[in-house]
This record gives structure tokens, sequence and C-alpha cells, in this order.
């Protein structure tokens, strides 16, 4: 089982991502949060192995995160996902 974290501040997005990737057998989404700071915290307490992160988010955002989930542990599985044309 692959468990997943996905954090995006757009519910709908993220609504949409926990359905498709849930009609994987082999996929748990183990949370579904709204910031970078949610995404730090859940991922600690939940241990993924995977994080789908938005770039863009209010808060520190996924390059935030992505800097404190890996100054916890280097070997942490990220995705960055945008729609952002930044």
């Amino acid at each position: 089982m692959i468990k997943v974290l996905i954090a995006d501040d757009h519910h709908l997005f993220r609504d949409g991502l926990t359905r498709i990737l849930s009609a994987y057998p082999e996929i748990e989404v183990v949370a579904s949060v709204a910031s970078g700071e949610e995404a730090v915290t859940q991922g600690a307490a939940l241990q993924p192995d995977l994080f789908l992160l938005d770039v863009n988010m209010p808060g520190i955002g996924g390059v935030g995160a992505t800097r404190q989930l890996r100054a916890g542990n280097p070997e942490v599985n990220i995705l960055m996902l945008t729609v952002s044309e930044q």
C-alpha cells in the first residue's frame, strides 16, 4: 500500500485528486490538507510514502513545506503540483 498525503489550498482539486487516487487499490490517501503547515504536521503523524504538494499555498506553501519535511527526513518522497504560471 502506498500512503499519500495531498496538500493544496483548493478543496475541489484536493477532492478530485483524492477520488482519482482512491480508485487504485494500492494507493491510500491518508490525508488531504490545505496548507504547507498542515502537510508538515500531518506528515509527521502519518508518515506517508509520498507527499503531493501544491507550490503556492497560504503560509509556507509547498516549497517551505518541502524544506521542513526534508530537514526531518532527507529521503522523503515529494511531488510538487501546481496550476500556477509563475
